[in-house]
């Protein structure tokens, strides 16, 4: 029996270039969001997609760690009783275009069981979907499974999932500025107006701030082989991004 899912919230997509060295559930992924900029997200902040890294493995240059950084910012307070969404209820990608047709050849799959403290997370693919586009069913084949907060290490592939530093850059209070109408629905930052049309410089006492400092979000990090990304065919490059779905 098919369980289907349908989108709510979008997807944020980022373009990364890498160099060479079932079951029957179906999901509808997500449109666009980025660090909580549509009342959608503000309201089920989850399943936020912040940001999707690609970048060559600091230890190791055969490989690429590929990040998909989810939920609104979290302070610290906030953060040890947060969760990633249960396996009924959502599911997380990371698709790759290895082909330049801007369409998913490879996809990760990740999905998240038990409460709080003691959740697990199990990892499919890099394999070809079943489906192209906005909906999927999950993958068959081998999977990784482990806790999250751990570094989980199988045949070549480390998976991590859990509480980081948000990476991210942003003066947020002069981006609401220049932008207003992109501002929260609630809460301090919604009451900004339309001031300069430009961003604060770095340093000194009333340069940029970065907003997101401190603060966390809930990431999925993969560091594997290369070469089960890469197409020789198209010289290595390949696209990167990340969507997040759930039950209808």
């Amino acid at each position: 029996m098919n369980k289907r899912f349908a989108s709510r919230l979008p997807m944020m997509a980022v373009a990364a270039v890498a160099l060479l060295g079932g079951s029957t559930w179906a999901v509808r992924s997500l449109l666009a969001s980025d660090h909580q900029d549509t009342p959608l997200v503000e309201n089920s902040p989850r399943f936020d997609v912040n940001d999707v890294y690609a970048f060559p493995s600091p230890t190791d240059p055969s490989k690429t760690v590929l990040v998909l950084g989810t939920s609104s910012p979290l302070t610290p307070a906030q953060t040890p009783s947060f969760t990633f969404g249960s396996k009924y209820q959502e599911l997380y990608q990371i698709k790759i275009d290895n082909t330049g047709d801007a369409r998913e050849d490879l996809v990760m799959q990740f999905t998240f069981t038990g409460p709080v403290g003691k959740q697990k997370v199990t990892m499919r693919g890099p394999a070809r979907p079943n489906e192209v586009g906005t909906v999927n069913t999950l993958l068959g084949g081998k999977q990784i499974k482990g806790y999250t907060n751990t570094v989980v290490t199988s045949d070549g592939i480390k998976l991590f999932a859990g509480p980081r530093d948000d990476p991210f850059f942003i003066d947020l209070e002069t981006f609401f500025r220049i932008l207003p109408d992109r501002k929260p629905e609630n809460g301090p930052l919604s009451q900004i107006t339309q001031g300069p049309l430009t961003f604060r410089p770095a340093g000194g006492a009333n340069g940029a701030v970065d907003f997101v400092r401190g603060l966390n979000d809930m990431a999925i990090v993969v560091e594997l082989p290369t070469s089960m990304l890469a197409n020789a065919q198209t010289n290595g490059r390949f696209g990167v991004w990340g969507t997040t779905s759930r039950a209808q």
